[in-house]
This record gives C-alpha cells, structure tokens and sequence, in this order.
C-alpha cells in the first residue's frame, strides 16, 4: 500500500476512534461515511470493514474505562453474549436488504433519545432495578444493539449507552465503559459474517486500526474520565442529534452498490 493511502487510513481511523474513546461507541457512525465518501467503498464494504476496524479500536478506549473503574463487567459480558447471537443475523440482513426504511427508523429512534437524555435529570438512579430484571434488560438490550451493529456496520454504542443510562440508571462513565466491553466483543463477530459475503477490504484495516488504537480511542477516553457527567450526557445527546440527521440525510440517497469508482483492491 502506498505511503499516502496509509497516511489517510490512520487520520481517518483517528477520527473515528476520537468519536468511539469519548462517547463509548465503536467509532463506526464516523467511519463509513468517511469510507463511502473519500475512499470509494461501496455501502456494504463499508459496513464490513468499520466492523473490522471497530474491535480493536474498542479494546484500546476500554482499557483507559477499565483502569478508571467505569466498567460493569457483568452487565458488559451479558450484553456482549446477547448481541453475538444477534450481530450475525444483523450482518446477513444488510447483506440482502436496502438499509433505506431503517436507516430513517433509526435516525427518529436516535433524535428520540437524545431528546429524553437532554430532558432527563442527569442524576444517577437512586432506585437501580433487581437483579434479576437488570439480567433481562440486558439481555434484550443486547439483542437490539447486536442487531444495530451487524446492520449498519457500528459498533452499538448509540443503542446500548442511552439504553444503560435511561433502563437501568448507570452513569454516563460506566455506560460508555460498559459500552466499550460490548463493543470490543461483539464487533469481531459482524465483521466476520460481513467477511464471509466477501465485504471487508482487509488491506485497509490495519492502517484504520493503527490510527484507532494507538491516537484517537485512547486520547479521547482519557480525556472523558476529566469531563464532568452532566456535560458529557449533553455532549452525547448532541452527538446523537447529529447522527440522527446524517443517517436521515443519508437514507434520501439512493444505496448503490458504488460510487462510480472502482472498489477499493481487498
């Protein structure tokens, strides 16, 4: 690969892992656009690769979370088991389907939420949920963030961060660490299936990952442990509404299978 073609995987994998370190996502919501638009992949490649870029991505922010004591192991580990069995069945129906219908459902889902964490009261739960309901939220919480995942190539962070902090009352901190346990599991397994249907470019993954890991994921976790919890809810919720346009705005556009350019050599 030239040197100039790993120079943009790295800035663009540091973009990417800016937005997964800070809000406790993959990263991936930045990342295929940035691959659809600049590097000429097309919409499913795009998805499988973000997919392959994800995990490691996650595994470094998570490290910063964990060393900081926001991680819910247990909550992480059962949501992380739910979305693998779900993340498949995501991946094979984006491999067969129009992402048009759902990308505008979920763009109304992610205005949705950000409007009730803008409103919420930031304030931690006081009242958490028993045992035993907390196991059965997660569980389904997983289901759908696997899905989400598998479909749109991200890592589930926009579903299962909202969902940790509204359901079950966790911080801001320790969902989005939690959020990153998931991630950092769970991507693997999307990219896999995105890879069977011969969508992930895996020359540039390393270079993606390169600039995840060791800059962008890292840096901005660090710099999420110092960002008091009420600003970084508002900050999320923001992140959200921007998302919610971009995939809105998206879903106008026709899915094509390429952008006119040849697709990118695997």
């Amino acid at each position: 690969m030239p040197a100039r073609d790993w120079l943009r995987g790295i800035l663009a994998g540091v973009l990417a892992g800016a937005a997964g370190g800070l809000f406790g996502v993959g990263g991936g919501i930045i990342l295929v656009p940035l691959l659809t638009t600049f590097f000429g992949f097309s919409q499913h490649q795009a998805h499988g690769t973000s997919l392959a870029f994800i995990g490691p991505t996650a595994l470094a922010g998570l490290l910063v979370y964990g060393a900081s004591s926001q991680v819910d192991w247990s909550i992480g580990l059962t949501l992380a088991a739910a979305s693998i069995v779900s993340a498949r069945f995501g991946a094979r129906w984006a491999a067969h389907t129009s992402p048009l219908a759902l990308r505008r459902a979920f763009a109304v889902l992610l205005a949705l939420v950000a409007a009730r964490l803008l409103w919420q009261s930031t304030t931690v739960s006081t009242t958490p949920l028993a045992s035993l309901a907390r196991f059965a939220f997660a569980l389904g919480l997983g289901v759908a963030t696997g899905l989400f995942s598998g479909y749109f190539g991200v890592g589930g962070g926009l579903v299962a961060v909202p969902g940790l902090t509204l359901g079950l009352g966790m911080a801001q901190h320790a969902a989005q660490g939690t959020s990153l346990l998931m991630i950092a599991l769970v991507a693997p397994v999307g990219a896999l299936e995105h890879a069977r249907h011969g969508n992930v470019v895996t020359r540039w993954v390393v270079p993606l990952a390169l600039g995840g890991m060791a800059v962008g994921a890292p840096a901005t976790a660090w710099l999420a442990q110092r960002v008091p919890h009420d600003a970084l809810v508002r900050a999320f919720a923001v992140f959200l509404i921007v998302n919610a346009a971009l995939s809105w705005r998206q879903g106008a556009a026709r899915v094509v299978p390429s952008r006119g350019v040849s697709s990118p050599e695997r």
